[in-house]
C-alpha cells in the first residue's frame, strides 16, 4: 500500500514539472471600462486589427505585484490586466495571456511570434536590439529599500553594501556601473528579493517604487522601509513588442495615449500604487541660523521611555521600535540629522536630564501647562483621545463621576491634571513615573483607574493585562496631543523640529500610525505570511497522508509492543552489566563443578586478559594463576564452601601471571536454585595489599623513632659526661687558684690545668658542629696555599709530649717530595691528622707509633697525590667494631680499654673532612695486632709567589709601638664580654672604648672617629648588622674612608661571616678568641698606618725591604728568591701579550689574579690596581679596547718591576 501511494505522488510531480514548460493561458480580470466613442484609427490599422482579432500579451512567473497578479483559479489581475482590457476595450479586440515560467522563455516567445505583447517591460527588455518600448502606462523610479533598525541616512553609492535586486528588473551591467562598489544579487523573484533584506540576506533592495510600496504596505509591516530614491535612470513601466512590428506599437501607443487621466488615477489608487512614502526630498527651507546649528550638530541624543507601547519601546533584539522611532526616522530624511536613543524610566527623570544637558531631545510626552514651564515643545505629531483605564471587574468605574472618593493613578505632569483637580475635587489623585507604573497600581489594587491615550491602552492591556484591565471610557473633550519636547535654551532645534513635522505629508503620517494600530507588537508570524499557501499544502498533503496514516498505525500498535518488550529486557540486562562491571573489585561465578560462569571487568583487568571468553568454562587450576599450589587450595576452598553452605572470609595471597603477588580479602558464598539446591557459588576480593605496605612501613617508622630515642638518650648521657669532666676541672682549678691568691700565691699549675680543660670543651663543642654540619650537609672546607711537610711537622710536634709521657716512640717518616706548596685547607687537615694521632697513642699502651707521608708529582696536571700512613701497635679493632666506628658517638670498648674517654665523634668528622678534599680514609686492624690508617688525597699544585699572597704573616701578640696603637671601640650587651675583650686590646697596647648596644655605638662614633669597631652581632635595640649598615650609609655620604669593621659572635659557621660580609663588614671574627689571633688580625691594620704607598709605585729601596722581611733577613733564601722574582715576571710579561693577542678573556683573568698576589706580597701598589682593573674588565666582557689599555697598565708596571730587579742583581751589596 505505501508503494502505491508513493508511486501515484510521483507521477503527479512528473507531470506537474511536464506542464510547466508550456505557457499557461489566463484569463483577464480587467476592472477598467473607457467609452471607445472618443478612439479612432485609421482605416487600414482598423482593417489590420480585424483581420488580427486576437491581441496575444505574455506575462513570466512568478507575480509582479501590483502589475502582474496571478490567482490559482488561473485569472490575471493587476494594473498591467487593467490596461490590457482596456486595449481590448478600444482596439475592439480579443486579449490572451499567456504565462511563462521566466523572462527569458517570454522574450523567445515575442521573437518567435507566439504572442504580441510584453507586459510590465522597462529598461530591462529595452536593451535587446530587436525589441522596443511602447507609450509608459506606469511610472518606474528605482528605489532604495533597508530594514527598519538600519540607518536611514544611507551613502549613496552603496559601497561595501549587498544589493538584492529581481533579476530581470533592469540590466545587471548597467546596475553594476553604477554601484561599482556594492556587491549585487540576483533573486528569481521580488518577494526573495525583499525578504532577503528584511530577514539579514542583504542591506539593500533596489527595485521600482510601485512594488515596494505595495509589498511593504502588504506584506512586511514593521519589518522593511524604504529609504531613499536611486540615482539611477529607468525606462517606464510599457508594453515591449519587436522592432520589425510598427503596426502594432502605433495602434497600442494610440490606445494607451486615449486612456483619460481620471482612468489611470482609479487604477493607481485600486492598486494602493500611490502614498510612497519616502520622505526628505521635499526641500525645506532652513534659516542661515538653523543652517549653522544643522552643521554644529550632526547627532543628536533622544531620551525615550522604554516602555511606552506604542510609541517607544525595546524590542527582543534591544533595538529601539516604536511610532515616534518611526517620525524620527522621517525627520532624519529630511534633516540629515542622527539619533542617539536613550532610554528613561519617569517622565521627571527624562525632563530633568533634559535640562541638565544630558540629552538633546525627549520624545513622546504630551503636552500640560505644568510641562511646558520647564520645557519646550514642538507641534504634535499625533492626536489621540483619553480614554479611562479600570479593572475588568464589573463593579470598576466607568467614569470620572464614578471615582468620587476613589483613588485615580495619574502620570506627572497629565494634561488633565488641572482639570481633574477642578471638575473632580473628590478623586484621589495617585502620582506614578510613568504610565506603566499607572497601569501596575490599577492591576494590583493600589489604585481604582487611570488616564492614558486609546493607542497606548489598547497596547498595554494586550499585551500585559488582556484580563486584568480594561478600557471603561474616554474623558474629556480634547484628544492628547504628542510632540517633542526639547530645552528651553534650544529654540533652533523647536525650529527645526517643527519644520520637519510640517514637511511629512497626512498619507505620510497616515502610512506611520496605520502600522501600529494592532493592539499586540509583535513582528507578523510565519503563519500569517504563509498561511493561504500552508493551507493549500495541507489539503493537497491530507489526502497523499490520509492512506499512509491509517496504514503506520496499525504497523505501530503491532512494532510498539515488541519494542517495549525489548526495551525492558534491555534495561534489565544493562542494569546487570553495569552492576557487575562497574563494581572496582572483582566478582566472579563458579558452578557446582567450580567451572568459570562469569565475571566483571575488573577480574579480566587482574589477570591482564582481553576477553573473558578465554576464562569461561575453566577452574582455577586450569585459569592463570602462577603458583599451582595456591591454584589447588583455592580450588578446593570452592568445594567446601559448597559443601558446607555457609560463605567463607579471609585473607590470601593471589600469585598473579606477571609476577606479582596481591593481599587479598577474599569471600564466597554459595547460591542456590529455586529448589534450595546449591547450584554454584559466588565470590570475589578486596586488595589490600596497599593496607600491608602500610602495616610494615608503620612498623618501621616505630623502630626507627624508637632506635631515634635510643640514640638521644645515649648521646645526652655521653655529653653530660663528656661536658661535665673539663667543666669540673675548669670549675675546680680557678677555685683553688682564686684560694691559693687569697694566700698571696699564683698557682700557675692550676690555671694550665683550666685552662687545657676549657680548650678541651671548646674542641668538644666544635666537633659536636662539625658532624651536626655533615649530617646536614653544611660542613665546607676554605683551601689555601700551604706545605704539607710542615702542617704534618707541626702536628708532630703537639703529640711528641702526650707520646713521651706513655714512653711510646713516635717515630715520623716524611719523604722530600711531600716538601711542596699546594692548595689545601690547613685546618681541616691538621684536625684529621690530630684525630688520628690522639687515638693511635690513646689506644696504644707499649711500642711505637708511626707517622710517613710520601708524595707523587704530576707535572701535567699540576697536581700532587699525598700519602699519610698512621700506624701504631695498640689494642687493634675487631671486625664487629670496626662496622659501628664510624657511626657518631659510637666508641670501641675492649678488656684493654675499658672506658673510652671521648665523644666518638673524631673518626667521624676526620673521614668525612678527607672525603670532602677528594680524598680516602682507610682503616686495617687487628685486635692485639694494631691499627694501620692510610689517608690518599689529590692536591692542586701553586705557585710560590701567589701563595705568599693568600698566606697572611702571623705575629706573635706583643707590645705595639706608639705608631701601631689603635683607636678601638667594642660594643657588646654582654659585661663579661666587654670585659675580657677591653683587657686583651688594652694588653696589646690599643685605646678602648665600649658601648653596650648599636644605639650607643653609633653615637660614639659620630662624636669621634675609631681606627676599627668590633661588634657583637645579636643585640637589643640595635644589632651588629644594622650598625654596619647605618656606618657604611653615613661614610659614604661624607666622603670619609671606611674603618675596620669586625664582626665578633659565638656563632661559629660560614653562613655567619657572609652575613656580616653582607652588613658591609670586613670580617668576622668568632668567640671565644685568642690574644695571637685578636693581635694578627689587628696587625694588618697597623702595616696599613706604617706602610703607605704614596702614588702606587715600588723604589729600589722598598722592594729589597720587603724581601728581607719576607726571608728574615736570611740572605740564601733572599737571593733565591730574587732570582725567582726576576724569571716569573720576564715569563709573565710575555704570557700577558700573548693572550692580549689572542684576547683570552679566562686567561687573562687568570693571570692578572696570579700577577696581583705578587704584588700584594711586594706592596707594588700599582701593579695591584693594574691587575684588579684587567680581572673587572674579563669579568664584563668588555671590548677589546678597554682590553689592551687594562693590559698595557700592567705590562708598564711590569717593566718597572723588571728594571728594579736588574738594577739590584746583588741585593745583599744594596745594604
Amino acid at each position: 500500500m505505501k508503494y502505491v501511494w508513493i508511486l501515484i505522488f510521483s507521477c503527479a510531480v512528473f507531470n506537474y514539472a511536464s506542464a510547466n514548460n508550456d505557457p499557461v493561458i489566463l484569463k483577464v480580470i480587467g476592472r477598467a471600462i473607457v467609452e471607445p466613442e472618443y478612439f479612432s484609427l485609421n482605416k487600414s490599422d482598423t482593417q489590420w486589427l480585424e483581420k488580427k482579432a486576437t491581441l496575444r500579451i505574455g506575462i513570466s512567473d512568478p507575480d509582479y505585484p501590483p502589475l502582474d497578479i496571478t490567482t490559482h483559479t488561473k485569472e490575471f489581475e493587476g494594473i498591467t490586466a487593467d490596461y490590457s482590457a482596456l486595449l481590448g476595450q478600444l482596439l475592439k479586440v480579443r486579449v490572451e495571456i499567456f504565462s511563462f515560467p521566466d523572462r527569458t522563455t517570454l522574450i523567445e516567445a515575442l521573437k518567435r511570434r507566439d504572442i504580441d505583447l510584453i507586459g510590465s517591460a522597462n529598461a530591462y527588455e529595452a536593451v535587446d536590439p530587436q525589441l522596443m518600448l511602447s507609450a509608459p502606462y506606469m511610472l518606474d523610479q528605482p528605489t532604495i529599500i533597508t530594514r527598519v533598525e538600519d540607518d536611514v541616512a544611507t551613502d549613496e553609492s552603496l559601497a561595501g553594501k549587498k544589493i538584492a535586486m529581481l533579476y530581470h528588473y533592469l540590466p545587471l551591467a548597467i546596475v553594476q556601473g553604477f554601484y561599482p562598489q556594492a556587491q549585487i544579487v540576483l533573486y528569481p523573484s521580488i518577494l526573495n528579493a525583499i525578504g532577503a533584506v528584511a530577514f539579514g540576506d542583504a542591506d539593500v533592495y533596489l527595485g521600482d517604487t510601485v512594488t515596494a510600496n505595495y509589498l511593504i504596505n502588504k506584506s512586511y509591516l514593521n519589518t522593511v522601509q524604504m529609504t531613499d530614491f536611486s540615482r539611477l535612470e529607468a525606462n517606464n513601466f510599457s508594453f515591449a513588442l519587436l522592432r520589425s512590428n510598427p503596426q502594432l506599437k502605433r495602434v497600442v501607443d494610440q490606445a494607451l495615449e486615449a486612456i483619460p487621466s481620471s482612468e489611470r488615477i482609479a487604477i493607481v489608487q485600486r492598486w494602493q500604487a500611490g502614498g510612497v512614502g519616502i520622505s526628505g526630498r521635499n526641500t525645506i527651507k532652513f534659516s542661515v541660523d538653523e543652517q549653522e546649528w544643522l552643521t554644529r550638530h550632526g547627532q543628536l541624543k533622544v531620551l525615550f521611555n522604554e516602555d511606552y507601547l506604542p510609541f517607544s519601546f525595546v524590542d527582543e533584539n534591544g533595538q529601539s521600535r516604536g511610532l515616534t522611532v518611526d517620525v524620527l526616522k522621517k525627520i532624519s530624511q529630511r534633516t540629515g540629522l542622527r539619533f542617539e536613543t536613550g532610554r528613561g524610566s519617569s517622565v521627571n527623570q527624562m525632563i530633568a536630564e533634559l535640562n541638565a544637558g544630558t540629552f538633546d531631545v525627549v520624545a513622546s510626552l504630551t503636552q500640560s501647562p505644568e510641562r511646558e514651564k520647564l520645557v519646550n515643545f514642538s507641534r504634535p505629531y499625533l492626536a489621540t483621545p483619553l480614554v479611562l483605564v479600570a479593572h475588568a471587574r464589573s463593579d470598576a468605574p466607568h467614569n470620572l463621576e464614578d471615582l468620587a472618593g476613589k483613588k485615580l493613578a495619574v502620570v506627572y505632569g497629565n494634561v488633565n491634571l488641572s482639570l481633574l483637580e477642578r471638575e473632580h475635587p473628590q478623586v484621589q489623585l495617585v502620582p506614578a513615573n510613568n504610565l506603566n507604573e499607572a497601569f501596575a497600581m490599577v492591576a494590583q489594587g493600589k489604585a481604582d483607574a487611570t488616564l492614558s491615550s486609546l493607542i497606548s491602552a489598547r497596547y498595554i492591556i494586550a499585551r500585559t493585562y488582556p484580563d486584568a484591565l480594561k478600557i471603561a471610557s474616554t474623558t474629556g473633550t480634547k484628544a492628547g496631543q504628542v510632540a517633542f519636547a526639547v530645552s528651553k535654551d534650544a529654540p533652533e532645534l523647536l525650529s527645526i523640529l517643527n519644520k520637519s513635522l510640517l514637511s511629512i505629508s497626512p498619507e505620510e503620517m497616515d502610512e506611520i500610525t496605520n502600522r501600529w494600530r494592532r493592539a499586540v507588537v509583535v513582528e507578523d508570524s510565519y503563519w500569517t505570511r504563509h498561511r493561504e499557501m500552508i493551507i493549500q499544502g495541507l489539503v493537497a498533503a491530507a489526502l497523499l497522508l490520509l492512506g499512509i496514516f491509517v496504514w503506520i498505525t496499525s504497523l505501530k500498535r503491532e512494532v510498539s509492543k515488541r519494542k517495549l518488550a525489548e526495551r525492558t529486557l534491555n534495561d534489565k540486562l544493562e542494569f546487570e552489566r553495569v552492576l557487575l562491571n562497574g563494581t572496582p573489585h572483582p566478582i566472579y561465578a563458579r558452578d557446582c563443578d567450580a567451572r568459570l560462569l562469569l565475571c566483571n571487568k575488573a577480574y579480566i583487568d587482574t589477570f591482564s586478559v582481553s576477553d573473558s571468553a578465554s576464562l569461561k568454562g575453566t577452574t582455577v587450576e586450569q585459569s592463570l594463576l602462577l603458583d599451582p599450589a595456591q591454584a589447588a587450595e583455592y580450588h578446593q576452598s570452592y568445594f567446601e564452601v559448597m559443601a558446607s553452605g555457609e560463605p567463607k572470609f579471609e585473607d590470601r595471597q593471589l600469585s598473579l601471571p606477571s609476577g606479582e603477588t596481591l593481599t587479598i580479602y577474599h569471600w564466597m558464598l554459595p547460591y542456590r536454585a529455586s529448589d534450595g539446591a546449591i547450584k554454584g557459588l559466588i565470590g570475589g576480593w578486596l586488595d589490600v595489599s596497599e593496607r600491608q605496605d602500610l602495616i610494615q612501613q608503620l612498623h618501621a617508622a616505630k623502630n626507627d623513632a624508637d632506635n631515634a630515642s635510643r640514640a638521644k638518650t645515649t648521646f645526652l648521657a655521653t655529653m653530660s659526661h663528656e661536658i661535665r669532666t673539663p667543666l669540673n676541672a675548669v670549675i675546680g682549678m680557678l677555685e683553688m687558684a682564686s684560694k691559693t691568691a687569697e694566700q698571696g700565691q699564683f698557682d700557675r699549675a692550676a690555671i694550665d690545668v683550666a685552662s687545657e680543660a676549657a680548650q678541651g670543651l671548646l674542641d668538644l663543642i666544635g666537633d659536636i658542629l662539625d658532624i651536626a654540619r655533615i649530617e646536614t650537609g653544611q660542613l665546607s672546607l676554605t683551601p689555601r696555599p700551604a706545605n704539607p711537610r710542615d702542617l704534618l711537622k707541626s702536628i708532630v710536634r703537639i703529640f711528641d709530649g702526650p707520646a713521651t709521657q706513655k714512653s711510646l716512640q713516635l717515630v715520623t717518616h716524611i719523604e722530600p717530595s711531600v716538601d711542596q706548596l699546594v692548595l689545601i685547607d690547613p685546618m681541616g687537615f691538621k684536625q684529621v691528622l690530630a684525630n688520628l694521632l690522639s687515638n693511635a697513642i690513646k689506644f696504644t699502651a707499649q711500642g711505637s707509633v708511626n707517622l710517613s707521608a710520601s708524595a707523587t708529582h704530576h707535572p701535567t696536571e699540576r697536581t700532587m697525590s699525598l700519602e699519610v700512613k698512621v700506624q701504631d701497635s695498640g689494642i687493634g679493632i675487631s671486625v664487629a667494631d670496626q662496622q659501628r666506628l664510624f657511626r657518631p658517638f659510637s666508641q670501641v670498648k675492649s678488656a684493654q680499654q675499658p672506658s673510652g674517654n671521648g665523644s666518638g665523634l673524631g673518626l667521624v668528622i676526620s673521614r668525612t673532612l678527607v672525603e670532602m678534599m677528594g680524598g680516602t680514609l682507610e682503616l686495617i686492624s687487628q685486635e692485639r695486632m694494631g691499627t694501620l690508617i692510610t689517608i690518599r688525597i689529590d692536591l692542586p699544585l701553586q705557585d710560590a709567589l701567589h701563595a705568599e699572597a693568600l698566606v697572611p704573616q702571623q705575629q706573635t701578640p706583643e707590645a705595639l709601638d706608639a705608631d701601631c696603637q689603635l683607636n678601638i671601640l667594642i660594643v657588646d650587651d654582654y659585661m663579661a664580654n666587654r670585659i675580657l675583650l677591653t683587657r686583651q686590646l688594652s694588653y696589646l697596647g690599643h685605646h678602648v672604648s665600649e658601648a653596650c648596644d648599636g644605639v650607643e655605638a653609633l653615637k660614639l662614633w659620630n662624636e669621634a672617629p675609631f681606627d676599627v669597631i668590633i661588634t657583637d652581632c645579636n643585640m637589643p635595640n640595635m644589632d651588629g648588622y644594622e650598625l654596619a649598615r647605618n656606618i657604611r650609609q653615613q661614610e659614604q655620604r661624607r666622603n670619609e674612608p671606611g674603618c675596620l669593621l669586625l664582626g665578633f659572635t659565638a656563632n661559629a659557621v660560614p653562613e655567619e661571616r657572609q652575613n656580616c660580609l653582607d652588613a658591609g663588614m670586613d670580617d668576622c671574627l668568632f668567640k671565644p678568641i685568642s690574644l695571637s689571633t685578636l693581635s694578627n688580625r689587628l696587625l694588618s691594620l697597623c702595616g696599613e698606618h706604617t706602610d703607605e704607598f704614596n702614588d702606587g709605585e715600588l723604589s729600589s729601596v722598598q722592594l729589597h725591604a720587603h724581601l728581607m722581611h719576607l726571608t728574615a733577613a736570611d740572605e740564601t733564601a733572599m737571593h733565591a728568591l730574587w732570582s725567582e722574582l726576576e724569571r716569573s715576571t720576564a715569563y709573565n710579561m710575555l704570557e700577558l701579550q700573548k693572550l692580549l693577542d689572542h684576547r683570552d678573556i679566562k686567561g687573562l683573568a687568570r693571570l692578572a689574579h696570579q700577577i696581583r698576589g705578587s704584588a700584594l706580597i711586594l706592596k707594588y701598589e700599582a701593579l695591584n690596581i693594574s691587575c684588579t682593573n684587567m680581572e673587572i674588565a674579563c669579568r664584563d666582557n668588555v671590548d677589546a679596547e678597554a682590553l689592551q689599555v687594562a693590559g698595557d697598565a700592567i705590562s708598564s708596571c711590569m717593566q718597572s718591576l723588571s728594571i728594579l730587579l736588574q738594577e739590584g742583581k746583588s741585593p745583599t751589596t744594596n745594604q
